[in-house]
């Protein structure tokens, strides 16, 4: 079969990207490109195409996602195949709540356009659950699985082993330790950074911050801590806490601290639950935001706009999380089972200040 011409409609209604997915598709189909085979280079087959290198970049995202091709870190993209593969994929989470719906909505959208079908497993926040769930993902014939872990040592252990082992996995928000793995997550230090540097830019000198000792979250408080270095504000550690997450202690917390002669100005609250607590909490003690007290929360939920005030906060994509998952976990399971681990890679989402009347 003669590879296809390529006629390119600049300003039609499909866009020029997915026009050269279907061609790129329609060459590899007529055997120019066979299974397992290194397409030329983004430089050289954008040139030979016509396009520039971020529109073919774009259109083999979209072939990476119906897993026709796939790219390994370092080495370039290669064919999988022309058809694409129906997967059965697993997502774990710790609950269902908004952002986790958001998170599944961005991993179905991907995984629908292959016909691929995802079970959503939620732990509650229970680690022996959590263990079993995770013990199912092999045992019931996962093609893979996205997973917002706990990192608790029960399931820490199984995890670990079944990367080992070559099975697709890409975690979401949290990663065990300085393993390569496949992940993606929000940018929580710039998140951290933003909240902080626009509490100083509103006049507040000392600043609180209420945290999670768990690794995106404790990346939010670096930037806090980082942002504080840059406009050489000392950091008060006496207004630093450290809370589970499911014992936040948020209004014990805000009574000591406005009780104190010299209480903060303005506090940032890793997530908007706390945030959307403290504020009430504050204004129940006679604490006005933000006259007396500004805050600044963390995620940019629905109950932002519920506050009194409005909560200002840090959005991160959680939809564009989701897709971002489900696109490198089909490319995981695309590659060779041993390629897998070594070719594990990280992708961060940007964030953004989202100014209301609370900072």
């Amino acid at each position: 079969m003669p590879a296809p011409k390529l006629n390119l409609v600049r300003n039609g209604q499909v866009p020029v990207y997915e026009q050269i997915a279907e061609h790129l598709k329609a060459r590899i189909a007529a055997g120019e490109f066979a299974a397992g085979q290194k397409l030329p280079g983004i430089k050289l087959l954008a040139k030979s195409m016509g396009v520039n290198h971020l529109t073919l970049r774009q259109a083999l995202r979209t072939l990476e996602e119906n897993r026709v091709v796939a790219t390994e870190s370092a080495r370039g993209t290669f064919v999988v195949g022309n058809n694409p593969t129906q997967l059965q994929v697993a997502l774990v989470l710790p609950n269902l709540n908004e952002s986790s719906s958001r998170l599944s909505a961005g991993v179905q959208e991907v995984m629908t356009r292959s016909r691929s079908t995802v079970d959503i497993f939620h732990y509650d926040e229970n680690d022996p659950l959590e263990r079993e769930q995770i013990n199912r993902l092999s045992a019931e014939g996962y093609d893979g699985a996205i997973i917002f872990p706990s990192l608790n040592p029960p399931s820490l252990k199984p995890l670990l082993q079944m990367m080992l082992d070559g099975y697709p996995l890409v975690f979401i928000d949290r990663a065990p330790g300085q393993l390569p793995c496949w992940s993606v997550w929000a940018d929580n230090f710039r998140g951290g950074y933003l909240a902080t540097d626009h509490l100083i830019s509103a006049g507040c000198q000392r600043i609180a911050c209420v945290s999670t000792p768990v690794s995106g979250v404790h990346d939010r408080y670096e930037g806090f801590l980082r942002a504080m270095g840059d406009r050489r504000l000392p950091v008060d550690f006496n207004l630093i806490r450290q809370v589970d997450p499911r014992e936040e202690h948020i209004e014990e917390t805000l009574d000591t601290w406005l009780s104190l002669p010299e209480p903060p100005n303005g506090i940032f609250f890793t997530n908007d639950y706390q945030a959307f607590r403290g504020l009430r909490h504050a204004r129940s003690l006679g604490k006005k935001a933000p006259d007396d007290l500004r805050v600044v929360g963390f995620d940019d939920l629905s109950i932002c706009g519920l506050s009194t005030p409005a909560l200002t906060t840090i959005r991160q994509d959680f939809a564009g999380i989701g897709r971002t998952a489900a696109r490198l976990l089909a490319e995981q399971i695309a590659l060779p089972k041993e390629k897998r681990f070594s070719a594990a890679r990280h992708e961060s989402l940007p964030v953004e200040l989202v100014v209301r009347g609370s900072a």
